[in-house]
């Protein structure tokens, strides 16, 4: 049976890209001309203004990639108390751009931001508790900032208080409630999601969760998301059996494998699928 994705995924989302400062949409390249208004602008102390000409300088889009710069406006904004100030100036320390990496000072501005409402700084905290790096590990604060971001519609956060429902992590354990949450991220294209909502609704022993042909489409979406990962095909291939399609369980057990020719699970799996063919 294929595993939930959880700790592994969550780390995968560590640091949300700061392109996209909390409740902003992407910033598009700025306009010719259009970067001497925003340096006017957050020259004046406007720390939208400070945070959008971060971005451009940390992203090269609309002004010469400059990482020092991109660090001089994020603290700029950081030090009003913008939560996207803080949140871009906490990945710059993480990640060591523009200024030597500095784990306690990223820590800082992160918590911050998470503090202020931002959504990504909420995510990433979640995370850090979740794991204990940094701070100490604690399920329970870790729920608690993943609720804020996925409450805040951020598709990693929902991710996460999914995976603390479906593992009783932080939370008392409850596929309903896991699935609510997948469900909200994969209807943002998630592909974590989509595949572990895949697996709830073909495995679970709630008859009123467990929907084994709707879990197929989820699975056909995270395939068609990332058609070389052998983890969703593996899920795939569970939800064509638990649908009562074992030839078609056996056709994408054996993709799985083809990727991941070493993995034991996956060859149990495609031989329990060939049986159950032979006797369809």
């Amino acid at each position: 049976m294929p595993k939930l994705f959880f700790a592994s995924a969550i780390l995968a989302y560590l640091l949300l890209s700061f392109a996209a400062p909390a409740q902003e949409p992407v910033l598009a390249p700025e306009p010719q001309g259009a970067i001497a208004t925003l340096k006017q602008k957050a020259e004046s102390g406007d720390a939208r203004a400070e945070v959008k000409l971060g971005v451009a300088y940390a992203s090269g889009d609309g002004a010469p990639a400059d990482a020092q710069e991109a660090v001089r406006w994020f603290q700029k904004a950081a030090d009003q108390g913008d939560a996207a100030g803080e949140y871009s100036l906490s990945e710059l320390y993480l990640t060591g751009r523009g200024v030597n990496a500095d784990f306690t000072q990223g820590l800082k501005w992160l918590r911050k931001s998470a503090e202020h409402g931002d959504p990504r700084g909420e995510f990433n905290l979640a995370a850090l508790y979740e794991q204990g790096q940094g701070v100490p590990k604690d399920e329970k604060e870790a729920a608690k900032w993943a609720r804020r971001a996925a409450d805040q519609g951020l598709a990693a956060g929902q991710f996460a208080l999914g995976s603390m429902y479906a593992h009783g992590r932080g939370v008392p354990q409850s596929e309903a409630e896991a699935a609510v949450w997948y469900g909200r991220a994969a209807d943002q294209g998630d592909a974590p999601s989509m595949n572990n909502l895949a697996v709830l609704l073909s495995t679970s022993s709630d008859g009123k969760l467990r929907n084994p042909n709707e879990a197929i489409l989820f699975a056909l979406k995270a395939v068609a998301a990332e058609p070389d990962n052998p983890a969703y095909l593996d899920t795939l291939a569970t939800t064509y059996y638990e649908a009562g399609q074992p030839d078609k369980a056996v056709e994408a057990e054996r993709r799985a494998l083809a990727l991941s020719p070493e993995k034991a699970s996956y060859k149990q799996a495609l031989e329990k699928y060939e049986a159950a063919g032979a006797k369809h």
